[in-house]
């Protein structure tokens, strides 16, 4: 008998029926299963994060570098 390998794991989660009368919405209104349509809520969840840190990042090093404009980056690029 052959293992067959799951890509996937189950979980379960308890939530208010309204909440779940919503997913249950907005999961038909894209067409989506409630597995597809939580997927790429936690991932569109992730990639908000991560773009948050990256500005966060240039924040950082704007101030380092005193950048105020497009300019002065163009101007730092240009240096050398």
């Amino acid at each position: 008998m052959k293992n067959i390998v799951r890509n996937t794991a189950v979980i379960s989660i308890s939530i208010p029926k309204t909440t779940a009368e919503k997913l249950e919405r907005e999961r038909k209104d894209r067409g989506q299963s409630r597995s597809a349509f939580i997927t790429s809520l936690i991932d569109q969840v992730a990639e908000d994060q991560r773009w948050q840190r990256l500005f966060k990042k240039g924040e950082e090093t704007a101030r380092k570098f005193g950048i105020t404009s497009e300019d002065d980056i163009d101007r730092i690029l240009h240096e050398a």
